[in-house]
């Protein structure tokens, strides 16, 4: 790997504003956003010497990675996630997916967050919404709803009745969630989506 000293950057204030970046991004698989650089002292117009180093990737407009950082399977999931900065879950058909809950084979990534910007990629289904802590899960470098939680959003949001029995006997079969569980993520709900559950819970035995 390239050091900042060794490319001309070994200045101290240059190293630490890097260390700094770097440390945060590697909580985020190795991506970060133009906002959080410049928030750790870097500067906008010093970017492209960084790519040119081959330290950084420009990865989306506004996103950027760590050349060093490894590949994995779950870096699109990553991504998005670094994008919103932390304000974003991994959640509703996607979320199943990560928990091999059924076979929903999503067409899209879904992610809900707070954050009303303009959706960055087509490739994006988002969901404006604030969800309770104990709702989300660590996935590596990112958040997801729980299975519990999972299941309780696919059935508020329309899958049939077979697929939400599939995915809820699924969840069981592998030890991610328990009647209990679903009970209690349902307290909340409307009485349909409760009922949904509830027979999703009698099909799996």
């Amino acid at each position: 790997m390239t050091s900042w000293t060794g490319s001309g950057y070994g200045a101290s204030g240059r190293a630490d504003a890097d260390e700094a970046l770097r440390r945060l991004a590697l909580t985020q698989a190795g991506f970060f956003t133009a906002r959080q650089a410049i928030g750790h002292g870097i500067d906008a117009d010093a970017f492209v010497t960084r790519i040119d180093a081959g330290l950084w990737m420009r990865v989306e407009n506004e996103l950027f990675r760590l050349a060093e950082s490894p590949r994995t399977k779950f870096d699109e999931f990553a991504q998005w996630c670094a994008w919103y900065e932390g304000a974003a879950v991994v959640s509703h058909q996607s979320a199943a997916e990560l928990h091999a809950m059924g076979h929903l084979q999503p067409r899209f990534l879904h992610l809900s967050t707070l954050d009303q910007r303009t959706v960055p990629s087509n490739r994006l289904a988002l969901h404006h919404r604030a969800l309770a802590n104990e709702d989300c899960e660590m996935v590596g470098c990112f958040r997801v709803t729980t299975p519990a939680r999972t299941a309780v959003d696919l059935a508020a949001g329309g899958v049939s009745q077979e697929v939400l029995d599939e995915l809820v006997g699924d969840a069981i079969a592998i030890g991610r969630v328990d009647s209990d569980q679903l009970h209690a993520a349902v307290a909340n709900q409307p009485a349909a989506v409760a009922d949904r559950i509830e027979l999703a819970l009698l099909a799996a035995g």
